[in-house]
């Protein structure tokens, strides 16, 4: 459940920044029943139903199955099926408010860009439907749609794109220089952490069980020849007199029992892989999650509400003690947006944290373990800092998206929803995946 979960928002950013949506006015004369409507501005059910087909390709790139669907996220009876059909319905009302504020600024589409849809479109002709339009059409009727509304959907989403560009220029070129720290401020979360996991790697091992370890290059990492301790060791030799190798030629260093002699100190264990390249993990016994929750308990009691200090001192010791299960980084903070995405369990804990206060430590348990947390200040560098740069590769579309949302509130709340055709639209699992278009 809580790695469908993570998919689940990992993907609500991309649907809330990526999904196109279609709209048109009454007078486009579409043959389906109105869904949704401000003023003279529609939006149907066969248009929705497109929506959803390219929000279910989304999901089912990540590997969401018919399954999914109807599984429960909460406690509410949420389903797969109700969460992403409001996420669409949501983002299509914000779609409907912009177009209705692209026509109140009296703007108008580049010819450039309106050429380039027909550029478009004439290439899905050619390519997509070997040449003819009603082939087009037939493919396209997978999902309600058809060649003229396709092109009517790619101009209206021009004009969302065009309208949030005139508002805030080109990858929000015209923010203010303090719209971003300040939408930091009220969305986003810095903690520190300690990590203390709850599972452990399987190494490779030889053929008396024991972990192998190998020697590492100029850059620490794990090379093919073998680490042995040539002081507590020693060589053996066969019945020829010469010394025993291993498969890369090396002299082979055994102890006094037999069993190899491996440098530990100098050498590296190597991560054991299944077929689909991920590493083999056991889970902790009940009385190692037990010593593991008794730690987690012991550095939150010992540590007091604002002391940093203290906090980070426990993270070093224990991540720098060598013991394997403990994770923790004391430099920078984590720093992450929370509400609005799930690139990994980090941005679970920022989203738990939203309502804590600066200082607070808590104990929250993951996927991965047991992760003992301390809330800080947003660092006043975070934007500049290289840092934090990797957590906001897509800040400026963030805060563009954010006073957006917040522009077009008014009339999101007033956008009329046709409750008895929303009912009606076919569930996810009766939805084609449109990956196309």
């Amino acid at each position: 459940m809580k790695i469908i979960m993570k998919r689940v928002l990992c993907l609500a950013l991309c649907v809330a920044m990526l999904l196109s949506l279609s709209l048109c006015f009454s007078s486009c004369g579409k043959e389906s029943r109105v869904l949704l409507s401000y003023g003279d501005l529609t939006i149907t059910e066969n248009q929705f139903e497109f929506l959803l087909s390219r929000a279910k390709a989304n999901y089912e790139k990540a590997g969401f199955s018919v399954d999914d669907w109807d599984t429960k996220i909460d406690l509410n009876e949420t389903t797969y099926d109700i969460y992403v059909r409001q996420l669409v319905l949501r983002e299509a009302k914000l779609m409907l408010a912009g177009l209705y504020l692209f026509e109140k600024e009296g703007l108008r589409l580049p010819d450039e860009t309106v050429k380039a849809i027909e550029t478009d479109i004439s290439e899905l002709i050619e390519y997509h439907g070997e040449g003819s339009k009603s082939s087009l059409n037939s493919i396209l009727s997978a999902y309600g749609f058809n060649v003229s509304m396709l092109k009517e959907q790619y101009l209206l989403e021009a004009k969302y794109e065009y309208l949030q560009t005139y508002y805030y220029g080109e990858n929000g070129s015209k923010l203010a220089s303090t719209a971003t720290q300040e939408y930091l401020e009220s969305n986003a979360v810095a903690f520190k952490q300690l990590l203390i996991r709850s599972y452990a790697y399987v190494y490779a091992t030889d053929t008396n069980g024991d972990e192998i370890y190998y020697l590492t290059d100029e850059n620490d990492g794990q090379t093919n020849n073998i680490a042995y301790d040539t002081v507590v060791g020693s060589i053996r030799q066969d019945e020829f007199g010469k010394p025993i190798t291993d498969k890369n030629g090396d002299k082979i260093y055994y102890l006094a029992n037999g069993d190899i002699a491996y440098d530990k100190e100098k050498g590296v264990r190597a991560v054991t892989y299944d077929k689909f390249g991920n590493p083999v993990t056991r889970n902790f016994t009940k009385e190692e999650l037990a010593e593991n929750r008794e730690i987690a308990e012991g550095i939150l009691n010992a540590v007091k509400k604002g002391d940093f200090a203290a906090f980070e001192a426990a993270v070093s010791e224990y991540a720098d003690s060598g013991d394997e299960r403990f994770l923790g980084d004391g430099e920078h903070c984590f720093l992450y947006t929370t509400g609005d995405n799930g690139y990994d369990y980090l941005n679970d804990i920022a989203d738990q944290l939203a309502e804590a206060e600066v200082g607070e430590t808590r104990l929250i348990t993951s996927e991965y373990g047991y992760n003992v947390v301390m809330k800080y200040e947003i660092p006043e560098d975070a934007t500049s800092n290289d840092a934090y740069k990797d957590w906001f590769s897509e800040l400026n579309a963030r805060v563009v998206q954010y006073l957006f949302n917040q522009k077009c509130l008014d009339i999101v709340e007033a956008v009329e929803v046709d409750e008895t055709v929303f009912s009606e639209i076919p569930p996810m699992s009766k939805i084609n995946a449109n990956y196309s278009y």
